[in-house]
């Protein structure tokens, strides 16, 4: 008769004696970047886009880092692999296939479980750790010469599941009704309101780096998720505008000016539907405002603006700058938008925000020098 295979733990006493407010902080990152990952694969398997690529990347790049951040050693080269074979999946996106996300996604969730458990019991199990790290490595043998879906549905047996057969008609994959995660359906929307122009090409991705960015400067003084969902859907009720008023190059007539200003109350309205995204609608329904109180709709001013509607006009107004436009050939560069956006504090934007908007747009120039 066979004996059971020996249960072998590993610790990480550096980790779990830290304060619980930073461990706390790191549960929610890590919850976070999980949720991104699965939602990418979701989006992937059903649209595709190298966009949901980099997302998972930087994701699983920020999870790595944060596990190096607060000491926990055992989960360093095991990070390693799995983002090895992320590399390689972003340097060639058009090799992307269903066995892939799902690899990933399992591996993401065996990390996280084990994660927990080391929370939850002081202590983990180190033969399932080492297992996702072995089949890793034999992936990253196997696939030196490219990503192959046989080698990812033996991985996925290996760690205990079963990857998903592939249809067998040949007429492509039927189109099913199905609830889509609110993030996925968010990017998905954004994707086609950037779309609608060649003068809004990666806006909203752009502009999410900017708000995660801002609002990190800032405190987290927004939760990230309701800020991201702003950020994505704040410009969804720019699709209901006819395309003479929104592709008009000349001034807009007071009523063309209503119908424009109707968008913050259309994407407000449909965060509102969607249920559980309150403060991304209300920021949503504030992007408009003005410091002063001579925006639009509601004419608030300074701290009566939520505070990711003041975020988020400087974001707008940035990213409107530094982007060419039907009207304007050519676009600002960094250093002008910020001018611009520094001469209007008071009257436009919060100074305060400006302020650390302005170390977040000099971090970025740092970057790319």
């Amino acid at each position: 008769m066979n004996s059971p295979e020996t249960r072998t733990t590993f610790t990480c006493p550096e980790f779990l004696n830290m304060e619980r407010a930073i461990i706390d902080e790191f549960v929610d990152c890590t919850t976070e970047c999980h949720t991104e990952v699965e939602a990418c694969v979701r989006a992937l398997n059903q649209h595709g886009g190298p966009e949901y690529i980099h997302r998972m990347f930087r994701s699983m790049h920020s999870l790595k880092g944060n596990c190096q951040m607060v000491g926990l050693t055992p989960f360093k080269d095991l990070m390693h692999r799995v983002e090895e074979i992320f590399a390689q999946l972003r340097a060639n996106p058009d090799q992307y296939f269903q066995e892939l996300g799902e690899f990933l996604l399992m591996a993401t969730d065996q990390i996280v479980d084990l994660l927990f458990e080391l929370l939850k019991n002081g202590q983990a199990d180190e033969n399932r750790r080492a297992l996702l790290a072995g089949v890793c490595e034999t992936l990253r043998q196997q696939t030196a010469g490219g990503l192959r879906p046989e080698a990812f549905r033996e991985a996925i047996e290996t760690l205990g599941g079963r990857a998903a057969e592939k249809p067998t008609n040949d007429r492509g994959e039927r189109v099913s009704l199905q609830l889509q995660d609110d993030f996925v359906l968010m990017r998905y929307l954004a994707e086609k309101i950037d779309a609608l122009t060649v003068f809004r090409k990666d806006r909203n991705i752009r502009s999410v780096d900017m708000a995660r960015e801002l609002n990190a400067a800032l405190g987290q003084v927004v939760d990230p998720r309701q800020l991201e969902a702003a950020v994505l859907m704040h410009d969804i009720g720019m699709a209901f505008i006819p395309h003479s008023i929104f592709n008009k190059e000349t001034n807009l007539s007071r009523e063309e000016i209503r119908i424009v200003q109707e968008h913050v109350q259309i994407g407000a309205q449909l965060l509102m539907r969607l249920g559980g995204w309150d403060e991304a609608a209300a920021i949503v329904l504030d992007h408009h405002e003005r410091y002063d109180g001579s925006g639009y709709p509601n004419h608030k001013k300074a701290e009566q603006i939520h505070v990711g509607g003041r975020m988020l006009t400087i974001i707008d107004t940035f990213c409107s700058i530094t982007t060419e436009r039907s009207d304007r050939s050519y676009k600002k560069s960094l250093l002008s938008a910020i001018s611009e956006i520094n001469a209007n504090i008071h009257t436009q934007f919060d100074p305060n925000i400006v302020g650390a908007f302005n170390d977040v747009v000099r971090s970025m120039m740092m970057r790319s020098s």
